[in-house]
């Protein structure tokens, strides 16, 4: 078993490649990525049905790791909740998609909002880029 120190990073995840993501959610209405510098290696967002929402990246990468995010809202009692969903193309050559679920309280999914200037999703995908440690 490799120790950490010999991973090019400061984690336990061996090649770690983490790809930051930031897109604006309008309610049933088509999301859009944040500008540049953000989102440099996301192809493409898109929303697939209701609260569904679908990131192609630009690259491929290996094994899916975490997807972790948040749903930010501007109005208070929205019961609305981000959640990952799955992950296709990993260890393929093709590019990564990576769904993402809005989902309420009864874990249904749901459109979030309308459109604010604050209501957006935002994380991190995070992929071990190598076959075996």
């Amino acid at each position: 078993m490799a120790g950490t120190n010999a991973y090019p990073s400061f984690s336990n995840v061996p090649h770690e490649r983490r790809i930051a993501y930031k897109f604006t959610v309008d309610g049933a209405n088509a999301p859009a990525l944040s500008a540049s510098p953000l989102n440099l290696h996301i192809a493409s967002v898109s929303r697939v049905s209701q609260g569904l929402f679908r990131l192609t990246l630009v690259g491929t990468y290996r094994n899916h790791v975490a997807t972790l995010g948040h749903l930010n809202v501007n109005a208070a009692g929205q019961q609305r909740f981000f959640q990952p969903g799955p992950v296709a193309n990993a260890g393929t050559s093709t590019p990564v998609t990576v769904d993402i679920l809005v989902v309420d309280n009864a874990g249904a999914v749901q459109d979030p909002a309308a459109a604010n200037a604050n209501n957006f999703i935002a994380g991190e995908i995070i992929f071990c880029d190598t076959n075996a440690v």
